[in-house]
C-alpha cells in the first residue's frame, strides 16, 4: 500500500473511482457523469492524494483551494472543502480512507467542510472517518436535500429508486 500526490495521469483513474462509487458532486453540467467527474478532478488534480496497491489506484481524496465563504450559509471564511474521499469497495475498512482524509485535512490552517451523506438511513457514510480524524457534525441538511436539489439523477444509487439520502454538514476547524 503507498500513498502519493496525485498526478495528472491520475484523473481518469479517479474519475471512474468516484463515478462508480457516488455518481457525481457536480449537477449543474450536461456531460455524462463520468466526463463531469473527469473536468472537476482535472480542475484540482494538484489537489489530490491517492492509494495505490498493486498499481492500481483504490482510493483518492481531494481538497479544494481557499474558498472566500462557504456556500452552506455557516458563517464561515476562507474554507477549504473535501471534494471527494473515495476508496474501492474491497479496499474499505483497511484504513485508506483514514490516512487519505488526514492527508489532505491534517495540518491545515483553515476551517474545512465535508459534505457528507448516507444511503443506508441511519447515518452518512464516512461518519467513523471523519470523526477519528477530528471532524465534527454541524449541520443536519435532512433526508431530502438531495432530493431537493435535484441530485439523484446524478447519484450511483439513482436506479434504486431510494426516498431518502441523509447529507450533513461536518467540518474540522483550522488549527491555530
Amino acid at each position: 500500500m503507498k500513498f502519493r500526490k496525485a498526478i495528472i495521469n491520475d484523473v481518469n483513474y479517479i474519475a471512474r473511482l468516484v463515478t462508480d462509487l457516488l455518481g457525481t458532486c457536480n449537477i449543474k453540467n450536461e456531460k455524462s457523469i463520468l466526463e463531469s467527474n473527469i473536468e472537476e478532478i482535472s480542475k484540482d488534480i494538484n489537489n489530490y492524494y491517492v492509494c495505490i496497491i498493486d498499481d492500481k489506484i483504490v482510493g483518492a481524496c481531494g481538497i479544494s483551494d481557499i474558498l472566500e465563504s462557504d456556500k452552506y450559509n455557516l458563517n464561515l471564511k476562507n474554507v477549504k472543502e473535501i471534494l471527494y474521499l473515495v476508496v474501492s469497495k474491497e479496499y474499505q475498512g483497511k484504513g485508506i480512507g483514514t490516512t487519505l482524509l488526514k492527508l489532505c485535512s491534517d495540518n491545515n490552517k483553515y476551517d474545512i467542510i465535508y459534505e457528507a451523506w448516507g444511503d443506508n438511513g441511519r447515518f452518512v457514510n464516512s461518519k467513523f472517518i471523519l470523526e477519528r480524524c477530528g471532524y465534527k457534525m454541524i449541520k443536519n441538511l435532512g433526508n431530502d436535500y438531495y432530493k431537493k436539489n435535484n441530485y439523484c439523477y446524478k447519484c450511483v444509487n439513482r436506479y434504486k429508486n431510494c426516498n431518502e439520502c441523509i447529507a450533513q454538514i461536518w467540518v474540522k476547524p483550522k488549527i491555530i
